[in-house]
């Protein structure tokens, strides 16, 4: 049948295969939680990519991986910015995020001219125009 070396051989292949498997299942998870990230944000995603990899022991799980994912995204469509997310085996461990401006934020309009003088709101609407206001 099979020698030592045959069945070591096979077991480190297995061993690879396995630990090959349990990262492509983290680069799944991550990439959901950068799309999940990206959506409640309102943020448009543009890649994920793991940037470290290694194998250590993880507390209350035992040996596991540590990876951590790069992600890209844009504000406005124009910009690239960068975050990082932390994990620990199958786990989000920490999400770090860079200061970006809101997208909403540019695409409110600007005002322009000067407030008002006569009511609680300004405007048009005050005692000498006789509107009712209930401001105090």
């Amino acid at each position: 049948m099979f020698n030592l070396f045959e069945l070591m051989l096979l077991m480190g292949c297995g061993l690879i295969g396995l630990l090959f498997w349990q990262l492509r299942q983290i680069s799944e998870g991550a990439e959901f939680h950068a799309r999940r990230l990206c959506q409640q944000r309102r943020l448009q995603m543009l890649n994920v990519a793991r940037i470290k990899a290694r194998l250590g022991k993880i507390p209350g799980n035992g040996i596991g991986w540590h990876t951590e994912y790069q992600i890209e995204f844009s504000t406005d469509g124009l910009n690239s910015l960068t975050a990082t997310l932390e994990f620990l085996g199958n786990r989000l461990k920490d999400t770090k995020l860079p200061f970006y401006p809101e997208p909403e934020w540019q695409d409110a309009p600007q005002s322009r001219g000067r407030v008002g003088m006569g009511g609680c709101g300004g405007g048009s609407c005050g005692p000498k125009t006789g509107c009712k206001t209930n401001c105090k």
